[in-house]
């Protein structure tokens, strides 16, 4: 399913050395659409709910070091990290404010780390962070439920967005 913000992404994943946060209400495709962006665009992706994997997130209370975050995940995960082609998508990431912390370690390392991060209720979290978040060091976007455009285009509804678009033309420009 297509929506709009997969163009932020690759815009993110081309010209960014932060990690990139995605903020938005619940059940409106956080996690859907950043693990699409994943299988799409690299060639490995890491996985991890934050939430349901207690001791992955029990990581991020013992460091914040991301080459000792990563090779704990390789650990658990039983895998070899390739940081050049592999992205850490860590969803439910406000289960735990040392992750959240932890970005900006991950944004200031020499190593190229592609890191993107979800959860719900994430906006809340922010206002109410009570370690240092890492203003800077994170870019943050928005995912709004979809609009009546992405709808159309999700139900292939290629006549609608032709005269959408010629209503748009003829009363909006």
């Amino acid at each position: 399913m297509y929506r709009k913000i997969e163009k932020e992404l690759l815009n993110w994943k081309k010209d960014s050395k932060t990690p990139l946060m995605l903020i938005g209400a619940r059940q409106t495709g956080k996690t859907y659409i950043l693990e699409k962006f994943a299988k799409e665009n690299f060639k490995n992706y890491v996985y991890i709910n934050l939430e349901k994997e207690k001791e992955i997130s029990s990581i991020f209370d013992a460091t914040i070091d991301p080459k000792e975050i990563i090779q704990k995940i390789e650990m658990f995960k039983k895998i070899d990290f390739d940081i050049e082609n592999t992205l850490l998508f860590l969803d439910e990431i406000q289960v735990n404010e040392n992750a959240i912390t932890s970005l900006k370690y991950f944004c200031e390392s020499d190593e190229n780390y592609k890191i993107v991060c979800a959860g719900s209720l994430l906006g809340v979290k922010i206002n109410r962070f009570h370690s240092s978040f890492p203003v800077g060091k994170v870019t943050i976007k928005y995912l709004y439920p979809m609009n009546f455009e992405e709808f159309l285009i999700a139900n292939n509804e290629k006549k609608l967005i032709e005269e959408r678009t010629k209503y748009q033309n003829k009363f909006w420009h």
